[in-house]
């Protein structure tokens, strides 16, 4: 849409009429241009906001509903003089659009064209003149962002373990909870603990055999007194445990969640698909090798958990 913006934008510039036919680009380039009236040569009278920063179809609409559709498109220059514009006025008179055409009248009065060329400016944040990052920009005015949202894809993990957390972070994991409420199987319960509905919240932090996961490998890198495990949601969790990490660890807390909970994820698949189940000792042995093999792929900041068992005990 950004783009599809930047073509009517370069029409308007050189003063020639838009070729897109997309209303939707067309209506968002109105909204984010004021005119600057010169010559009147470039400047729609009916429906470009030249007139105190809005236009006539805005601020008139039963007058624009009678104009005929073919002097709809009639530029300033060709509409001022001997006010032809009113000529281009049809069909029944009611009392609201002489209301609002004697409101045109008023503000047309003091209008004077000049020799220059009309100019356009580009309302949203910038020089003034277009650009793909603003028009972007506005398609998300009064957005605002998931928990997480911004950590996931600057934490130090392989591109597929962050595109799962960003499913995780949009709740579209395909847990037993969720396939058990699209009917697709009979039961929710969880399948690592047997006891519990299978949600995404409760395999990477609240089951008993995650929680003991994560308890082994909290306790082999020295962060037992730092994190604490318990079910709630993923993602708040992980952002409100990061804060008590040390900063200079902070980076490297974030690799191990995503390792952590990658690993949780696939062990439940591969009881789940495979009927092949790990102990959690053996869930601890892989997270650490993997940890290894994350750091020689060049994903640093877990390395630092990965010898801070040393430097406590040399301290």
């Amino acid at each position: 849409m950004a783009l599809r913006i930047r073509w009517v934008w370069k029409d308007r510039e050189a003063g020639a009429a838009p070729n897109s036919k997309d209303r939707v680009s067309l209506a968002l380039f109105d909204a984010a241009t004021v005119l600057q009236l010169g010559d009147g040569k470039a400047t729609y009278f009916w429906t470009d906001r030249w007139i105190q920063g809005d236009s006539i179809k805005s601020f008139a609409p039963n007058v624009f509903s009678a104009v005929r559709a073919r002097k709809r498109r009639c530029l300033v220059a060709d509409a001022l003089p001997g006010d032809a514009w009113v000529r281009h006025i049809s069909g029944p008179i009611t009392m609201q659009l002489l209301i609002e055409f004697n409101k045109i009248c008023d503000l047309l009065r003091h209008i004077q064209l000049s020799d220059t060329p009309d100019t356009f400016c580009w309302r949203l944040p910038g020089n003034g003149t277009y650009s793909a990052a603003s028009a972007y920009g506005a398609m998300f005015f009064g957005s605002s962002l998931p928990i997480g949202a911004k950590e996931i894809w600057k934490t130090a993990a392989p591109p597929r373990v962050r595109f799962f957390f960003w499913l995780v972070l949009h709740r579209r994991c395909w847990t037993a909870e969720r396939r058990f409420r699209h009917g697709l199987q009979s039961s929710a319960t969880c399948v690592m603990c047997d006891q519990l509905p299978e949600t995404i919240d409760h395999i990477l932090l609240g089951c008993c055999f995650s929680k003991e996961v994560w308890h082994m490998c909290l306790n082999k890198l020295c962060l037992q007194d730092l994190v604490m495990v318990n079910e709630e949601h993923v993602m708040s969790w992980w952002v409100k445990n990061r804060k008590g990490v040390p900063k200079v660890l902070r980076r490297g807390f974030d690799s191990l969640f995503f390792l952590v909970g990658w690993t949780l994820w696939k062990e439940r698949n591969a009881r789940t698909f495979d009927a092949v189940a790990s102990s959690p000792l053996q869930l601890l042995t892989k997270i650490m090798d993997e940890a290894a093999v994350w750091g020689l792929a060049g994903f640093k900041p877990i390395q630092a958990l990965l010898v801070l068992p040393s430097v406590w005990s040399s301290g």
